[in-house]
Parts: structure tokens; C-alpha cells; sequence
């Protein structure tokens, strides 16, 4: 029975670990592809990435490693071992992603890629957040900030992603500035819609199994 119920965690397991690996890889895809040739820091440690690359020559594979190491050590200290290791696989992967997917333009339009990047975003990081995974980045700070400070856990990650939003105004154009701010308003409306989904896709089976059809 033990050898049973092993098997069975080890499946859930290695099936989450692969749902998160595509994951992290459409994030990097949504960066390095769609985003980021368009300078569009659209929030989050990513947006921060392509900011100091474009500002000081650091590739983005190696802020989001050290920032991701700081943010996965507040964590631990701060948010305790469950969301520590919740954070921990995909906030190591995406900095390899990110590295080992090639930086290209795949659309022109700067307005269809931010499009694009942004949907493919939004499904990615809800795809992390239904199999309680994060990739780190600006998704752990408000939870420190909630949980010390009470602060709603939507406008602390508000504020986290409007402050590198703003940094953008720095080092790119105002139109780059405001695809960003169209980005996040993007990705967020994706997210709300797969929730919304996923709701209501678990109501109706909540339904079926309580009626008998299954």
C-alpha cells in the first residue's frame, strides 16, 4: 500500500515538474521573442532584466538569477519553507530558460508583439499558479508585504510591477513606456479569464461527481 502511494506522489510529481518546465519556458519564449525585442519591460524581475541589460549591458539570464536568489532567500526567512520551495524550482529554471531560448523578433508590429507576449505570459504564469508554483520575480514580495504589513496581495503586486514599469521611462521611449502599461493590463485580463475557467470548470465536475454522472 506504502509502495502504492509512492508511485502515485512520485507521478503527481514529475507530472507537475513538466507542467512547470513549459511554464517557465513560455515565459522565456514571451521574453526573449516577444517583449523583450520590443523593449518592453512589462513589469516583474523579467522587466527589471530587460531594463539593466539595456542600461548597463548585463544579460537578462543573470538579473533574474540574482534577483531570484534574493528574492527565494526572503522568502525563506520571511514566508517560510512551503512557499520557499513552492518558488524555488521555478525561479531557478527561468534564468536557463531565458538563457537557453535564442533573443529574437519573431513580429514586427511592436503592438502584435506585445499582444502576443503578453497572452502567452498570462497563460504561463496561471499555468504555474494552478499547480501552486511561482517562477519568483515580483510574486513573492507582496506576499511579505501582506503578511507583515496587511497590504492587499493585488496592490502590493501592483506596486511592485508599477515601479519597474516607471523605471522603463528611464532608459526607453514613452511608447515603449505605455506598451508596457498595456502589457500588464493584457496579462492580468488573461489570468482573470483562465481563473475564471478553471472555476467553473471544477464547479461542473464538483456537480457532476455530487449528481452521480461519474
Amino acid at each position: 500500500m506504502l509502495k502504492k502511494f509512492a508511485k502515485l506522489d512520485m507521478r503527481r510529481y514529475i507530472q507537475r515538474l513538466v507542467y512547470i518546465i513549459v511554464a517557465v519556458s513560455a515565459i522565456a519564449v514571451a521574453v526573449n521573442m516577444f517583449l523583450g525585442p520590443h523593449n518592453i519591460a512589462a513589469g516583474g524581475i523579467t522587466g527589471l532584466a530587460i531594463i539593466l541589460e539595456s542600461l548597463l549591458g548585463l544579460h537578462r539570464a543573470l538579473v533574474i538569477l540574482v534577483a531570484n536568489v534574493i528574492i527565494l532567500a526572503a522568502a525563506f526567512f520571511l514566508l517560510g519553507r512551503e512557499i520557499f520551495f513552492n518558488t524555488l524550482i521555478g525561479a531557478l529554471l527561468l534564468p536557463g530558460m531565458i538563457r537557453i531560448i535564442p533573443q529574437l523578433q519573431l513580429v514586427e508590429s511592436s503592438v502584435l508583439s506585445m499582444a502576443a507576449g503578453s497572452v502567452l505570459f498570462g497563460m504561463a504564469v496561471s499555468l504555474m499558479y494552478h499547480h501552486k508554483a511561482s517562477s519568483g520575480g515580483t510574486a513573492v514580495p507582496p506576499l511579505i508585504f501582506h503578511k507583515y504589513f496587511g497590504l492587499n496581495k493585488a496592490v502590493g503586486l501592483f506596486v511592485s510591477d508599477g515601479m519597474v514599469v516607471l523605471a522603463s521611462l528611464l532608459v526607453f521611449s514613452v511608447d515603449e513606456f505605455f506598451y508596457a502599461v498595456f502589457s500588464i493590463f493584457i496579462t492580468s485580463m488573461t489570468m482573470r479569464g483562465i481563473e475564471k475557467w478553471l472555476a467553473r470548470k471544477r464547479a461542473e465536475c464538483r456537480f457532476c461527481y455530487e449528481s452521480g454522472c461519474v
